[in-house]
């Protein structure tokens, strides 16, 4: 057996010790300390989590122990003293991994060193072999998969046998070896998405045509680009249709979406290709959009140096609101980002490449302010402040001054002077998608914090009559979605209530001091009945050094406090009792994002009384939260009456801890405080989270207070 062999039967034993769920300490009572010491580097690799099968992990291992010498030296020692040795056992499917690894080692610079002496035949000092509960995951680094469930055994023979050959007939395809359709749980699966140029050795030429592959598998030492992804499967999915679409002004694509089929393995049966030609030398980007029934689920986006061998950069851009259990579909999707004189907008529904925006972000700004100021005009008035029920002249006021700024706002960005035919297409697209009845419509976006629940669309703006259902908010779901780059895996939407609901509630006292109806004291009888486990507090020190700590449980985060926005997102702040204020600039130094939340809570700003709050605000607090590890944020446009602010939330979280998906409870609260109260002042909650997210199993009914 030569060096290569040895070190492929090597790296996928360990890949299979290092998955057990029993982890480090596992490790380190079997194995001696430089195997526990590579089990650390190993699993601290930011490619470990994503690896998609034994053979992705054991290549992995291999690279680990080529690019530290020194943990090399120390581990090969143990093994030429006999503490371990290594057997490919006869499990097919790991005799087929090694093979695997050790074409892959060869045709890479991953060999181990060419003195290498072969060990002598050596025994585990611990029997492997009792592992019945090893689940490894399935998929081949070259597309082939073991029978999906299948556990690996280790068995400890020596390492001169020869190892077993590689199976005479192709791999059982993922559909044809997975487990019954009823067996099937909910998973989410760390992959890779891969986008690979043929002969990519050759430099990419302006005019020249070329084949970019894009496939979901284990990272592809041939691919220009490799990114990690996560897909999810429902209950008895077996997998999973990705629609892959190509959109850029520096190439020639195909105006079309192509569809790959996912595997629980994450690997997709077929690959997309795509001919695409380079319309200049130079920088040139390349957007490669994936979504699963119109709902967004990553964006790579690739620059290449046309005329050079340079490899690209890549910005990897997904979810980090959380990838749904399963990902329903969105009835339109749109994507916005920053570009040069405005912003960029895909809607593959109306163009196969990116629409510009002729709008400045200070004419945006203005827009919005609009919206803002009509808002603030209206809840400053007494009779709305202190009441729950607007009476019908302040309601046909209200309408026609917020559906005023509504529809300006709509106006500005689809249809202003300088807005291209595909643009005005696009507002018209998006009004007659919206005139029906109740559908999803998915904003992803990255500096673009339009209130889009506040939009009216109507064809032409008539004061009379007017319509609270014109506003996309009042009749639709609306899912903000913050376009970040990928650290990590997402949260799965499913915030689990067993073995407890952990809840996290800190108030600004001061707010009861100046509002007769004392909404502060009404929330804490409310939770207080709630049937959670509950944390109260009303401090600053309450937030950064307990509830934002990596060692919080909650599952739901809910501030119902002050808070101010500022030019400067930085001065943005969050205001508890007796004026204790914390900015966003002091959160990401005394909380910082790096000290990420393993629980992933839902963060409820419910932020009233607050004068300064501007959509601005969400636009540095989301990205913090989301980056910090929260599954969401819910927060207010601009300031909202204590008492609407105190009854909302409590009909709220009675509805979502009722098992109904948020972004239903969010627009079924809207309609019914319009109907009860003549009140639109739901339409100020924006949702900056996935509303298929649900409780489970659903909580009992709040206990009426004694």
């Amino acid at each position: 057996m030569g060096a290569t062999q040895v070190r492929a039967v090597e790296v996928v034993v360990l890949a299979g010790v290092f998955a057990d769920p029993r982890g480090r300490a596992y490790v380190a009572e079997i194995l001696p300390s430089s195997v526990v010491d590579l089990f650390d580097a190993v699993t601290a690799d930011r490619e470990w989590a994503a690896a998609a099968d034994l053979t992705a992990r054991a290549l992995i291992i291999a690279r680990v122990l080529r690019e530290t010498p020194a943990l090399d030296a120390r581990y090969q020692a143990d093994v030429d003293a006999g503490h371990l040795g290594f057997g490919a056992g006869e499990d097919g499917g790991a005799a087929a991994a090694a093979a695997q690894v050790e074409r892959m080692l060869e045709s890479s610079a991953a060999l181990p060193p060419a003195d290498r002496a072969v060990p002598p035949a050596a025994r585990l000092p611990l029997d492997l072999r009792p592992l019945p509960d090893l689940q490894l995951p399935t998929g081949g680094l070259l597309g082939g998969d073991t029978a999906a469930g299948d556990a690996w055994v280790p068995s400890p023979i020596d390492v001169d046998t020869p190892a077993p050959p590689p199976p005479a007939e192709p791999a059982p395809t993922p559909t044809e070896s997975a487990p019954r359709a009823d067996d099937l749980a909910e998973a989410t699966v760390s992959t890779w998405l891969n986008a690979q140029l043929d002969d990519p050795a050759t430099a990419l030429g302006p005019a020249s045509t070329r084949t970019l592959t894009v496939f979901f598998g284990a990272k592809s030492i041939e691919s220009s680009v490799a990114e990690v992804a996560t897909v999810t499967f429902g209950q008895g999915q077996k997998t999973i249709d990705v629609s892959v679409e190509l959109a850029s002004d520096d190439f020639t694509v195909p105006p079309f979406a192509q569809m790959l089929r996912v595997t629980r393995a994450g690997v997709s049966i077929n690959r997309a290709l795509f001919e695409i030609t380079p319309l200049h030398a130079g920088a040139s980007t390349l957007s490669v959009l994936v979504t699963v029934s119109g709902n967004f689920l990553q964006r790579l986006e690739v620059t290449f140096d046309v005329g050079t061998a340079d490899p690209p950069t890549v910005v990897n851009y997904g979810r980090p609101v959380g990838a749904a259990t399963v990902l329903e579909e969105r009835t339109a999707t749109m994507q916005f980002m920053p570009a040069i004189g405005g912003y960029q907008l895909i809607a593959k529904r109306i163009s196969p490449d990116p629409i510009q925006i002729r709008i400045t972000p200070d004419e945006l700004g203005a827009r919005i302010a609009g919206v803002r100021d009509v808002l603030l005009a209206t809840v400053k008035k007494r009779q709305i402040a202190l009441e729950m029920t607007i009476s019908p002249e302040d309601g046909t006021a209200f309408l026609q001054d917020l559906a005023f700024a509504g529809f300006r706002l709509f106006q500005s960005i689809f249809a202003g002077p300088e807005a291209s035919d595909d643009l005005k297409k696009v507002g018209v697209w998006l009004r007659e998608t919206l005139s029906g009845e109740a559908a999803t419509l998915q904003v992803v976006s990255s500096g673009f914090p339009v209130p889009w629940p506040l939009m009216y669309l109507t064809d032409r703006f008539d004061a009379a009559p007017l319509s609270w259902d014109n506003f996309i908010g009042m009749r639709h779901i609306v899912e903000q979605v913050p376009m970040a780059e990928i650290p990590s895996v997402p949260p799965a939407t499913t915030i689990e209530s067993t073995p407890d609901m952990a809840v996290r509630v800190l108030y600004n006292d001061s707010i009861d001091v100046s509002m007769p109806s004392k909404p502060v004291a009404a929330q804490r009888v409310y939770w207080a009945g709630r049937g959670v486990s509950l944390t109260e507090g009303t401090a600053v020190d309450d937030l950064v050094k307990t509830a934002l700590a990596t060692t919080a449980t909650d599952k739901v985060l809910y501030l119902y406090c002050h808070a101010e926005a500022a030019a400067d997102s930085d001065a943005s702040k969050l205001i508890f009792t007796g004026s204790q204020s914390v900015t966003l600039g002091q959160l990401q130094v005394y909380a910082p994002l790096e000290d990420a939340l393993p629980s992933h809570p839902l963060v409820f700003i419910n932020a009233c009384e607050s004068g300064t709050l501007t959509p601005d605000f969400y636009d540095g607090f989301v990205p913090y939260f989301l980056a910090k590890g929260a599954r969401g944020v819910i927060g207010t446009e601009c300031k909202t009456p204590g008492l609407f602010a105190s009854e909302w939330g409590k009909a709220f979280f009675d509805e979502f801890f009722a098992g109904k998906p948020l972004g239903q409870v969010v627009l079924d609260l809207r309609r019914r405080f319009l109907q009860d109260f003549n009140n639109p002042l739901g339409l100020l909650y924006g949702v900056h989270c996935d509303t298929d997210t649900v409780v489970t199993p659903a909580l009992a009914s709040a206990a009426a207070p004694a």
